[in-house]
């Protein structure tokens, strides 16, 4: 699953859900999250992938990336 700039993805088991800036990630069991954000110090933008069963990556929860790239989990509301 893919979505723009802050757009929502969810991929199911095995799947991949990629979001643009600002945007959040929810893949299933083995699933990858990947999304995109925004490096102001080097005035550029990165992609920060993980890895659902890693690095406290949970399935079928939220992601969106703090202002260090880092996934942290997010409450959504539809």
């Amino acid at each position: 699953a893919t979505a723009g700039d802050r757009g929502t993805a969810t991929a199911g088991d095995s799947g991949t859900a990629t979001a643009g800036y600002r945007g959040t990630a929810t893949a299933g069991y083995s699933g990858t999250v990947v999304i995109e954000w925004h490096d102001s110090k080097a005035s550029r933008y990165r992609r920060t992938v993980g890895y659902v069963g890693e690095d406290g990556i949970e399935a079928n929860v939220a992601y969106r990336c703090d202002e260090d790239g880092k996934l942290v989990a997010v409450k959504v509301t539809p």
